[in-house]
């Protein structure tokens, strides 16, 4: 795998820098719809801060990714048995600009999306 291109030397990109990074710092933002013209470094600001995020522990064999921590209970996978927890990078997901949180999930949230 190559090396990605450094998130700092992207430039005149500001608002795209700081929104990535307020979603990174706190993920209850939301996400980012990050768009514009062909060749604007959409894609490589986004694949230069996923290289620069921490490692995550997920329950091995889990193909949600549970915190060993604490497992979500209701996940289809589970119940997980009591193990350490594995370390792998962070994961860059890309979706359709039609996607809705109910068709990734399966359900909508209406209390929380109320909220």
């Amino acid at each position: 795998m190559s090396t990605p291109y450094p998130f700092t030397a992207i430039v005149g990109q500001d608002d795209l820098r700081l929104g990535l990074l307020l979603n990174a710092v706190s993920p209850a933002v939301g996400g980012v719809l990050v768009r514009g013209e062909k060749g604007t470094a959409k894609s490589t600001a986004v694949r230069a801060l996923a290289a620069l995020m921490p490692e995550v522990s997920v329950v091995p064999g889990c193909r949600f990714s549970c915190d060993p921590v604490s497992p979500d209970p209701a996940c289809p996978d589970g119940p997980h048995a009591e193990a350490a927890g594995v370390s792998r990078a962070a994961r860059t997901v890309e979706l359709p600009v039609g996607a809705s949180e109910d068709r990734l999930v399966g359900a909508l949230d209406i209390e929380r999306a109320l909220s």
